[in-house]
Parts: C-alpha cells; structure tokens; sequence
C-alpha cells in the first residue's frame, strides 16, 4: 500500500502484538492518507481479514462502493479489497488482522464482500465495547496480561454475523464487564440488567461471575468503590467534588451507605480522603507559587 502525509511535520507510532493466531495492531499517527489499489491486491494478495476499531479520530474510508465515514466506538470489517483511507485529523486505532481460515471457523461465512460497519450504540455495542477494551490494554507496550484468541474472536463473530453468538463464560464475562463500566454511574444497574444487555439470562450470568470468584452486586460495588476512591484522591484540583457528588457519580443510592461501605473498604473515610487530597493540592500550589 501507498501512505502520504496531509500536513507537514508527520509522526506515527506502531505498535503490534501477536494473540494466537491474531495480528494487532495499535497505531497513532497525524492526518494521512493510506491507498491499496487493484495492482496491490492482484500482486500482493492478503490471505486475512482486516478489523479496525476506531478509537480517536475521524477518518473516511473509500472503496468502489462509495465512502463511509469512521468515528470512534465503530468497528470496520473489510476483506482484502482496494480502498482509500483518509484520516482528516490525528489517529488512533487498532488493527485486528484475523487469517481468512480462522475467520471463518469462528464466523460460519466468508469474509466481508464489501466493508461492513458496527456502531457501539447498536444491538451489539456490548461487544464492540468489551472487544475494544481487550484489545486496547493488549496493543499498549506495557501490556502485561493477554487474553487468548479465542476469547477475541468470540467477540468479533456476531460483529461478522450482525447478531447475537452463543459465547464462552471469558467472552461474556468481558462483555459483562464492559456493560458495568459503561452504566455504573446508574444506581439501578443490575444483574437483571446486565444480563439483558449481552443476551443471556441472570441465571447464566451468575454462574460466569461465580468462575471469577465473585459475584455480579460484588463485582459492581467494588467498581463503584475503587471509581470512588480515585475521584476523592484527586478531588483537590480544580474539580473540588462533595462526598455526595462523588456517591452519585459512581450509582450509588445513598450516600451514608457509599461512606458505610468505603470506610469498610480502604480504612479510611470518605471525607478524610477528600481534606487529605485537599490538603496535599494546597501543598504542591504553594510549592509551585513559590518556585515560580
């Protein structure tokens, strides 16, 4: 393929990673544009299925087909066709190269005709979402756990399909948990709830939860807590938020049970934290004053 920058000064940074049978790519560059024609594809064929997964930046992707526009939280599946990719403003985003044997094990079909775009707002944001997750802590240079091929390429099958899939206790489990992440702000987030949003019962869902040594109230409080705990720490900078403000943020209904339930946790309560978080904000802003 053909790569040309679209502003002077260009940078771009790669970093690529192997899960199983997966190639994954995580790139940031500047504005660019990327061009694979015919003659590329006919001389250096690609025996893979490309999966992008668009996390900062908007880019426009052209075929013979027309141009879609990418924004972030989309995943753009393509099989090895000619395009043009042109990213308007800097980039970030990950690149999942899956063997056309292996997609096709995991998905039952062939690979995409033409390109085909998943929204995280749709019927299957869970596993937009939960693969993204995955795979964004995987791509970093300083990853140091990974989760094996399997477990991403259950959560890239119904991307494929356009519906639901039948998954592993691992892939529902990170698409549970993304779910978590994404409404735990909402005090009547449930396991009812959870449940419905990746499409299995609340029975199964305990029972996923259950092999990760917790359950699904455990796991959401102790989300809610450590969420608590880094807003207090940093509550004295700019943002000075009340113990209130902080319970709401993080669903919690009361905010005598979150201060209950936070001391029980770290030790310490909750407005101790926050005067300590102010205390040491006075301390560096005095520092930096007289420095200056």
């Amino acid at each position: 393929m053909r790569c040309r920058s679209l502003a002077s000064g260009f940078y771009a940074s790669r970093v690529r990673t192997t899960i199983g049978r997966l190639d994954v790519l995580r790139t940031t560059a500047t504005s660019h544009v990327i061009e694979r024609d015919a003659g590329h594809v006919r001389g250096h064929p690609l025996d893979q299925v490309a999966v992008h997964m668009i996390l900062r930046g908007e880019s426009a992707f052209c075929t013979s087909e027309g141009v879609l526009t990418l924004r972030p939280g989309q995943v753009l599946l393509r099989g090895d066709l000619p395009f043009l990719h042109g990213y308007t403003s800097d980039l970030h985003d990950l690149v999942v190269g899956v063997p056309r044997s292996v997609y096709a094990e995991f998905t039952h079909g062939a690979p995409p005709s033409r390109p085909q775009v998943v929204d995280v707002n749709g019927p299957l944001g869970a596993c937009v979402s939960a693969l993204g997750r995955l795979l964004d802590g995987v791509a970093r240079a300083d990853a140091s756990a990974m989760p094996d091929d399997a477990t991403v390429l259950e959560l890239l099958a119904p991307l494929a399909s356009g519906r639901r899939a039948p998954l592993s206790a691992d892939a529902h489990y990170a698409a549970a948990r993304e779910v978590v992440e994404c409404h735990l702000h909402d005090p009547g987030l449930s396991a009812r709830s959870v449940a419905a949003r990746i499409g299995i019962s609340e029975r199964h869902l305990s029972r996923v939860f259950a092999a990760q040594n917790t359950t699904v109230p455990q796991f959401v409080r102790g989300l809610r807590l450590d969420r608590a705990h880094r807003m207090l720490a940093t509550s004295g900078g700019r943002e000075r938020l009340t113990v209130a403000e902080v319970a709401r943020r993080c669903g919690f209904a009361s905010a005598s049970h979150f201060s209950t339930s936070f001391a029980k946790r770290f030790g310490t309560r909750p407005t101790d934290l926050a005067r300590q978080a102010r205390g040491m904000a006075a301390v560096r802003a005095e520092g930096a004053r007289r420095a200056g």
